[in-house]
C-alpha cells in the first residue's frame, strides 16, 4: 500500500483512472470541520487507511497526532458538489476524468490529482 509519494503518471483531463483499495476508504458528507463560521456547510470527505502503520486501525493516528493529543485522519476535503464525480469513481472499474460529473475541466482535474496524490487512483 501506499505509505510514500504516489507512483506512475499524472492524471490529466484526458486520463483514464481506476480506483485503488476499495476495501481502505471511505466516503462521508460532514459539516465543514475547518469553518467555525455560524452557517455550517456540508463537505465530502474521503478518509483512508493507505497511510497507516501496520499496527494502527483505518482511522487510527499517524506519527506526528495533533498539538491537542486527538487523533488525526488521513484523508481529503472536498465541496459537496464533488459528491457525485467520488461516486462515479468508487461505483465504475474504470472512468475518464473528462467525463467525470463536475462542472469544469480544472475540477475534474483537481479532483483526480488529489486523489492520485493520496494513492487513491491510478493512472490507466
Amino acid at each position: 500500500m501506499c505509505r510514500e509519494a504516489p507512483r506512475g503518471k499524472l492524471p490529466k483531463i484526458d486520463s483514464k483512472i481506476r480506483l485503488q483499495f476499495r476495501d481502505h476508504t471511505l466516503i462521508s458528507v460532514e459539516p465543514d470541520q475547518e469553518n467555525a463560521d455560524e452557517i455550517r456547510r456540508e463537505m465530502v470527505y474521503v478518509y483512508h487507511s493507505l497511510r497507516n502503520r501496520r499496527d494502527t486501525p483505518m482511522m487510527g493516528t499517524d506519527d506526528t497526532g495533533s498539538e491537542d493529543g486527538t487523533a488525526q485522519t488521513h484523508g481529503l476535503r472536498f465541496p459537496l458538489s464533488y459528491l457525485e464525480a467520488l461516486k462515479q469513481i468508487w461505483r465504475s472499474s474504470t472512468v475518464h476524468v473528462k467525463e467525470l460529473n463536475l462542472t469544469s475541466d480544472e475540477e475534474k482535474a483537481n479532483l483526480a490529482l488529489s486523489l492520485w496524490s493520496e494513492c487513491l487512483i491510478e493512472v490507466l
